[in-house]
């Protein structure tokens, strides 16, 4: 295996989300009932804890992320229709080697947009977490006098829904991206 690094795709699709997941849990704690006890917390964590945030939240984002790939491609495609034109006779995999072969510059911003939709759908169960653990506090503590459990429940419903529908769009963008190029550029021609 040639030398792995560590890119920008691997942060926001994978290290990001799974850190947001990771804190979500600090809710749980009965002590946390205001922005800024949450914001204590963080600052307890010291540089060590930070490096191992970051390498479990990178993990839990690499685990979670087909599970939101299928939360938006089933969810987010029956919600939002997606469509758009196919080319006939290639799949998928045909036309990002073509696109990867023939033309960088598109397959550098197709890559851009698979990102940002990694993300989205990564962040989008992220949300859906927080959802979760912020019904569960809210439920079990009963803590009246604070509203981190009403406002984490309200945010993170809205997050979710505004997630979701990111993936969705820069899906379809990426993938009018790919066939406008196969097409415009003639790449089928390049295939027999």
């Amino acid at each position: 295996m040639q030398k792995l690094s560590f890119s920008a795709f691997d942060f926001f699709s994978y290290a990001f989300p799974g850190v947001c997941i990771l804190s979500t849990f600090f809710l749980l704690d009965p002590k946390i009932v205001s922005a800024a006890d949450l914001l204590g917390k963080a600052d307890q964590i010291g540089i060590g804890g930070g490096i191992l945030l970051a390498i479990v939240g990178y993990l839990t984002g690499f685990a979670i992320s087909p599970l939101g790939r299928w939360m938006y491609k089933r969810l987010g495609f029956s919600v939002w229709n997606h469509s758009f034109e196919n080319v006939d006779g290639l799949s998928v995999s045909e036309k990002y080697t073509l696109i990867r072969e023939y033309t960088q510059e598109n397959f550098k911003y197709v890559e851009t947009w698979n990102v940002l939709c990694a993300m989205s759908h990564n962040l989008a169960f992220a949300s859906l977490v927080a959802f979760v653990v912020s019904l569960v506090r809210t439920i079990f503590y009963q803590d009246h006098g604070s509203v981190i459990g009403p406002v984490t429940i309200g945010l993170s419903f809205c997050l979710f829904w505004l997630f979701l529908h990111r993936a969705v769009v820069f899906y379809r963008w990426a993938a009018i991206d790919i066939n406008s190029a196969v097409k415009i550029l003639k790449l089928a021609d390049k295939n027999h």
